[in-house]
């Protein structure tokens, strides 16, 4: 399953504004790579919009646990939005199949 990671935190909890935070939360950065195959995670992504004090990720994953795990082991405090998505092909072919179910149910 995909799964795309909104993660917020504060200015108050922002590494940039807490020095002594950025060697654990630069460690978390450089390793979360080999976490995430640890924990049976393909990241297709991860970005940072620092100004806004967000991360993005695409993740796909067996399930949500693994998400969370992954994302709790980076050591600053964070709000996440988790969603479940899927891609715009996958989407195609069950909106193919919604079409075709109903045609027979005609």
């Amino acid at each position: 399953m995909l799964f795309h990671v909104t993660a917020t935190h504060t200015v108050d909890n922002c590494p940039a504004y807490n020095l002594e935070q950025m060697p654990a939360v630069v460690k978390a950065i450089e390793t979360s790579e080999a976490r995430a195959k640890e924990l049976g995670i393909k990241l297709h992504f991860v970005v940072n919009a620092s100004p806004k004090h967000v991360i993005y990720a695409l993740l796909e994953a067996d399930n949500i646990a693994a998400v969370a795990k992954w994302v709790n082991s980076f050591p600053i405090k964070q709000d996440c939005d988790i969603n479940p998505v899927q891609t715009e092909a996958d989407f195609a072919t069950m909106a193919r199949e919604l079409m075709s179910r109903q045609k027979a149910s005609r």
